[in-house]
């Protein structure tokens, strides 16, 4: 479920929104090619609006949180791109 402020990103398809949509659609060089003077990582917060769309459009998803293979595989793949505790965020289900 989404919160409000969540559901405001998504009515004004703001940069929260575009963010969580870019890890939806695995395009997060999108984001960073927007700011090309500073690398630009996936918060914590990017994450939990990411799984909250994913839980409300499950045709698009990035990642199984209940499945350890899938995490890993998304973790691997942008291991470059997370902000400090976001791959502890995303394996919190699994310790």
């Amino acid at each position: 479920m989404l919160t409000a402020q969540q559901l405001r990103a998504v009515i004004q398809q703001n940069m929260p929104f575009k963010r969580a949509q870019s890890i939806l659609q695995n395009d997060w060089q999108n984001i960073d090619d927007q700011n090309p003077l500073a690398r630009q990582l996936m918060t914590i917060e990017d994450l939990q609006f990411a799984l909250a769309l994913q839980n409300c459009q499950s045709e698009t998803q990035f990642t199984d949180t209940r499945d350890y293979a899938s995490v890993m595989s998304f973790v691997n793949q942008h291991q470059d791109d997370l902000a400090p505790g976001s791959r502890d965020f995303l394996l919190r289900g699994f310790k």
